[in-house]
């Protein structure tokens, strides 16, 4: 299906912090389109498992990992799209794909990208952006 509406970048670029959530504004709705992530992990020993959760606000309605681990002291880049594989390792450059699904995402939904282990939540750095296209009723 062609875009019609315009396409939006999301981004949230704040360090020390390892759990980052975007939630549709009032009045819009979201079709995701990709979603790209690069974790920096600091020293802390650990494996943080990357997953994204999708949610009405209270209740989350779909989450899954991403296939592989990231430990200390790394860099690696996160991307989900409704045309990517589900990757279980990471590739040589250090990126890892998840097929995240053709979602459409209406006021006051969620779409969250964290470590589910918490490792290093408050030191790990997480860049976080969120493509879609925007969508008025």
């Amino acid at each position: 299906m062609p875009l019609s509406n315009p396409i939006v970048m999301q981004t949230d670029t704040a360090l020390d912090d390892s759990d980052k959530t975007f939630t549709v504004p009032a009045g819009k709705f979201w079709r995701l389109q990709i979603l790209a992530a690069k974790l920096i992990t600091t020293a802390t020993a650990g494996n943080r498992q990357m997953t994204i959760g999708i949610g009405d606000g209270t209740n989350i309605i779909w989450q899954r990992n991403f296939g592989a681990v990231q430990t200390a002291s790394l860099t690696r880049y996160y991307f989900a799209s409704d045309d990517l594989p589900d990757d279980v390792a990471f590739d040589g450059g250090g990126a890892i794909r998840m097929k995240l699904g053709d979602w459409i995402l209406p006021a006051g939904y969620t779409i969250r990208l964290y470590d589910s282990g918490a490792i290093a939540a408050a030191a790990d750095d997480l860049e976080y952006r969120l493509l879609v296209e925007e969508i008025w009723p």
